[in-house]
């Protein structure tokens, strides 16, 4: 079985994340981003085949054309790589724990069973994560990184406003998960986030926005619930109970 039947046959989880998850999406003009999560085979995982990720795009990023509302992303992890980058708190897809039922297309009890038990794998390294990932995009942002395609985005409004909506957008769910343990989608930022994507605020508010809301993730830090690091037995038991029942499912 080649990799993307077997991804097809084995997922267990598929949503949308994006735009259409914080609930950002721009009418006509924003394209459609998928998260998936499958539990691999034998082959895959015991024998000498290998699966950790699989990407679909209408647009493959070589053709040198911007995405449309016609467009398309799909990516799936395995569930070892999924819980790998959860035990990280890394934040593109810490996010997906919280998916809110509209934005679910399919999960099946091995997925309800991840979104029931997901305060497993939160901890204070999501400070660390977030603020990093906000950095990363906050340097694109004033070394005006864009080129290309978005360099168009950049002379009309004096700044890459994708990398200002990231910026932001981190720094929220960051404080927002520190400070509740959760976060909620659609965000209520949606409003204000689309504002950002349309240029609609002038980059000296973008920059003074990031520096107060850094200064809160700092605080909330300082005061955050959440454990020093994920229960990573939990985890690991998760993690076998889920796979051993997949395959017992499906022989």
């Amino acid at each position: 079985m080649n990799v993307k039947d077997m991804v097809e046959a084995n997922t267990i989880l598929k949503i949308k994340v994006g735009s259409e998850l914080y609930g950002t999406s721009i009418v006509g003009v924003s394209d459609i981003d998928y998260f998936g999560v499958c539990i691999p085979t034998k082959d895959y995982i015991l024998g000498t085949q290998k699966f950790e990720l699989l990407e679909e795009r209408t647009n493959p990023s070589s053709s040198g054309k911007r995405n449309t509302k016609y467009d398309s992303d799909f990516t799936c992890y395995s569930l070892q790589k999924y819980f790998k980058l959860l035990s990280d708190n890394n934040p593109n897809v810490l996010e997906t724990l919280f998916v809110n039922k509209e934005n679910i297309i399919y999960s099946n009890r091995a997925a309800k069973e991840i979104l029931t038990y997901k305060h497993i794998f939160l901890s204070k390294r999501a400070y660390y994560k977030f603020s990093g990932y906000a950095h990363a995009q906050k340097r694109k942002l004033l070394t005006k990184e864009s080129m290309g395609l978005r360099k168009e985005i950049v002379d009309k409004y004096f700044y890459d406003t994708k990398y200002a909506g990231h910026l932001l957008r981190l720094l929220l769910f960051g404080i927002e998960l520190l400070d509740t343990g959760s976060i909620k989608f659609p965000t209520d930022w949606a409003k204000y986030l689309i504002q950002i994507k349309k240029g609609e605020w002038p980059f000296s508010h973008i920059i003074d926005k990031a520096t107060y809301l850094e200064e809160q993730l700092v605080n909330a830090y300082n005061h955050t619930k959440l454990p020093e690091l994920p229960d990573l037995e939990a985890i690991n038991k998760l993690q076998i109970k889920l796979i051993e029942g997949h395959w017992s499912n499906n022989n």
